[in-house]
């Protein structure tokens, strides 16, 4: 206790005086100090009060003064003191008594400190904790404070109770205990929250939160909040527990109840969802030992089992369908089943065995039957079915009303949903779903699944000859005998129309496959009699394999789809594997068919020049050669791309764009001073075909406002068969216009020696594989057939030109047998326009000179 300095100094003072000091100076001091003092003598009479004193005992001096103390004091002493006041006022005082000497005899100094609001801020702060305390323990949560050290320094009744569920023993949980290491020590969820709280005090988390199953309790779950308040060495945690059993236990039925309604929706057999069910019985009474359920309208049964031997389940599942699809019903929703009752007598060793010492009948209601639902409950303990398990039934209840009304309502829907109306097949969308669980099993065990495309030839012959109706019934016969040739782990689905698709999985080797095909070709040799018709059909089949072909269900058809593509295109009624090469050329051809109806919009097309030059070797013409230059596919080469233009159509437009450019470059050329030569350009027989290609030649012509005789139009021989005086008028009509007429690659076709007299064509071009030949040492035929092609050529009146002369030796050979024009490599490659105009130049200073 701390004293004022002025006592002190008075103490001081007195334990130096003399036996008989200064008393007038000692009274000064006394009276004068700012501490409460009492000089009183040895016999307890108060000699002198200073007015510090009197203000604390509320007395006047002389009520004070010659009056005894109260109480013995002696040197020494120190207590705390109570003082009624006059008023009868309480004033709490720290007392001491320190000896003196007073007027020369022995006295006792009393000290007083009024420590009144002290002891009310005690007692305030004692009521309070024990107000918090009581309020503690009247909190359903468990709630303790933890020191820095993880030491409780506070736990209401529940901590006690919640606490060492966490994996710690109970004197652990107990105020002064050092619960941190005891979970440092603990098991289970102790470790995790040994954790949570070192973090805490270490300030690396504010707070914490989570849940954990009790150690010794089943089916008990604790919630744990922890806060850390306060720094340094007043650092607190106070951990709060919950005890959510039964809110984890709703959450669980409630999820249990979620996952079968989902197996509802997705369409799950109805046992499936029965098991299910049991597996939530099974989950909320612990001690189930064996259920089974019989839904009597759906002739379903399942059961649930736990500790069961394999050897005995099949036994007292035999036993429970019998028991729960004869038992009559009572009015009564739950019977117990007494263990005594002639129903056990099958089975009682059993039942002996296995513990059960309770079980009940209870009957579940359906919108079908009253007493649709059995369920049979067999439990280890000897307890009746708690209130909330007789609820658990009631979910069960409703839960098997819904999947029972779904089950028979979606299983109509589901049908008819994945299967063909016509053939009863399973449809594209119940097919692709096998093709996907094939694929998944395949992954896993390492096999092959194979998928063929089937299509019926010339099945649209059927329907438009003997009718639709016929082509129905037709169908649904080819889908019985096709059903007899598969196994029973096949798919046969109608892909729709004509078409079938068959799913193979667990193939070792595509013989296999190659095998089942061959079966479905010698299912549809004999003819099939539908309202006295008789009629055979064949079909091409296509096949893909995974995972060679493809590893996805789209891809795997699409693969068989281009297979059977090409078995029809090859032979009909034959059967191909899918061909990744061929493939790949078919998407080159649809990526170039794509990119090139876009080419002309692009300006991506441009044509060169090839010089046409006579015996002495000057410049007589060009021949213009398409060229296409693309942002993604480079140059690229008319081999490639005139193919798919003529089989797409689009070299109509194309060719019109030829004449269109080659006007142009002539005008351009025209302006600035150049010769006009003529310029050859390819006519396809798909474009030459065009009612109005005549026209459009005609209208090339007067756009370009150019002296007759620039275009040559090159023909090759296939164009000359056919319809001969349809084409002589119009060739005759482009000669009208100016147009002069060349055969190319003459020589490599079939066409007739009376066409070419009969047709006004002005040139005839030896085809270079001829041409190519004709400088070897072995090339005597080739030499005697160009003799013959030129010397026919004159008496027809045509002018010849030689294309693909590539060396001097093939242009001598060419010049002794009377050629009149050359082109090829030994003359110039082919030139784009601003080459071609050098050549042009060269003319028009050879003709100035």
């Amino acid at each position: 206790m701390q004293h004022d300095p002025s006592a002190s100094e008075l103490h001081n003072t007195a334990d130096r005086l003399e036996p008989y000091p200064d008393q007038r100076s000692l009274q000064a001091i006394v009276a004068n100090n700012t501490n409460a003092l009492l000089v009183l003598d040895h016999a307890g009479t108060v000699l002198f009060a200073n007015e510090a004193a009197l203000r604390l005992f509320g007395r006047q001096a002389d009520q004070v003064q010659g009056s005894p103390f109260g109480f013995p004091l002696q040197p020494g002493l120190t207590v705390d003191a109570e003082i009624v006041r006059p008023d009868h006022s309480v004033v709490i005082v720290d007392l001491r008594v320190e000896p003196i000497e007073w007027d020369g005899s022995p006295a006792m100094l009393v000290i007083l400190h009024d420590i009144t609001e002290r002891k009310q801020a005690e007692q305030l702060l004692i009521e309070t904790q024990q107000l918090l305390h009581s309020a503690l323990d009247a909190l359903p949560s468990a709630i303790a404070i933890l020191d820095r050290y993880g030491q409780v320094l506070a736990a209401n009744v529940r901590w006690l109770q919640l606490g060492p569920l966490l994996g710690v023993e109970a004197i652990d949980c107990t105020v002064g205990a050092a619960f941190l290491a005891a979970c440092q020590l603990g098991v289970g969820p102790a470790v995790v929250v040994a954790v949570a709280i070192e973090q805490l005090l270490a300030s690396e988390l504010e707070s914490y939160e989570g849940e954990f199953a009790a150690v010794t309790h089943d089916r008990c779950w604790l919630a744990m909040r922890a806060v850390r308040f306060g720094s340094g060495e007043r650092v607190r945690v106070v951990v709060v527990l919950e005890d959510v059993s039964a809110r984890h236990q709703v959450e669980q039925i409630a999820l249990a109840r979620r996952r079968v309604l989902e197996l509802i929706a997705r369409q799950y057999e109805l046992r499936t969802i029965i098991r299910e069910m049991l597996q939530l019985l099974g989950e909320q009474i612990t001690d189930l030992v064996y259920a089974a359920y019989m839904v009597r309208s759906a002739a379903v049964f399942a059961s649930y089992n736990r500790y069961i031997l394999h050897d005995d389940l099949p036994h007292l599942d035999q036993w429970a369908r019998e028991l729960l699809t004869q038992l009559p019903y009572h009015n009564q929703r739950v019977s117990e089943l007494s263990l005594d009752s002639p129903h056990w007598q099958k089975i009682q060793d059993l039942i002996q065995m296995q513990v059960i010492n309770r079980s009940w009948l209870i009957v579940l209601r359906t919108h079908r039957d009253p007493a649709d639902g059995w369920l049979l409950l067999c439990r280890q303990s000897d307890m009746s079915l708690a209130f909330e398990e007789q609820q658990l039934l009631d979910h069960i209840e409703q839960l098997t009303t819904i999947a029972l009304e779904q089950h028979v309502t979606l299983h109509k829907l589901a049908y008819q949903a994945h299967h063909d109306a016509l053939t009863g097949l399973p449809n594209r969308l119940l097919f692709e779903d096998r093709l996907q669980h094939a694929i998944e099993h395949a992954r896993r065990s390492n096999t092959l699944v194979a998928v063929l495309f089937i299509d019926l030839d010339r099945f649209k012959q059927v329907n438009d000859t003997l009718g639709h109706a016929i082509g129905d019934l037709l169908l649904v016969q080819v889908a019985r005998r096709f059903e007899l040739c598969v196994r029973a782990t096949d798919t046969l689905a109608r892909h729709g129309g004509d078409e079938f698709l068959l799913v193979l999985p667990e193939i070792n080797s595509p013989q296999q496959v190659t095998a089942i095909a061959r079966r479905l070709h010698e299912a549809l040799e004999q003819p099939f009699f539908i309202n006295g018709h008789e009629i055979f059909v064949s079909v091409s089949i296509g096949a893909s394999l995974y995972p060679i072909d493809g590893t996805d269900v789209m891809t795997l058809q699409r693969a068989a789809d281009m297979a059977m593509y090409r078995a029809k295109g090859t032979l009909r009624n034959s059967f191909q594997f899918f061909d990744a090469a061929i493939t790949n050329s078919s998407l080159e051809q649809l990526q170039i068919e794509t990119l090139l109806r876009r080419a002309i919009e692009c300006n991506e097309l441009l044509l060169h020049y090839q010089p046409k030059v006579n015996r002495a070797g000057k410049l007589v013409g060009f021949e213009a050669l398409i060229r296409w230059q693309n942002a993604e596919l480079g140059m690229v080469s008319p081999a490639r791309f005139i193919p798919i233009a003529e089989d797409t159509g689009l070299i109509i437009s194309i060719g019109a764009w030829v004449l269109r450019e080659i006007a142009r470059q002539m005008r351009e050329w025209r302006a600035q001073g150049l010769p006009i030569v003529p310029v050859a350009a390819n006519v396809s027989a798909l474009q030459f075909s065009q009612s109005g290609f005549v026209q459009t030649v005609a209208e090339t012509l007067a756009q370009a406002d150019l002296p007759l005789g620039w275009l040559e139009l090159e023909l090759t021989e296939s164009m000359l068969m056919g319809q001969i005086d349809n084409l002589r008028r119009q060739m005759i009509e482009l000669r009208q216009l100016g147009v002069t007429l060349a055969i190319d690659d003459f020589g490599t076709g079939y066409s007739s020696l009376s066409y070419l007299h009969r047709l006004p064509i002005n040139v005839l071009k030896i085809d270079r594989s001829f041409v190519a030949q004709l400088d070897h040492s072995d090339a005597m035929i080739e030499r005697s057939l160009v003799s013959t092609i030129i010397s026919l050529g004159h008496h027809l009146g045509m002018q010849i030109v030689a294309e693909g002369v590539e060396t001097i030796g093939q242009r001598q050979i060419l010049l002794d047998a009377g050629c009149d024009l050359f082109q090829g490599y030994y003359i110039s490659h082919p030139l784009p326009a601003e080459a071609a105009a050098s050549w042009l130049h060269s003319r028009a200073e050879a003709n100035e000179s």
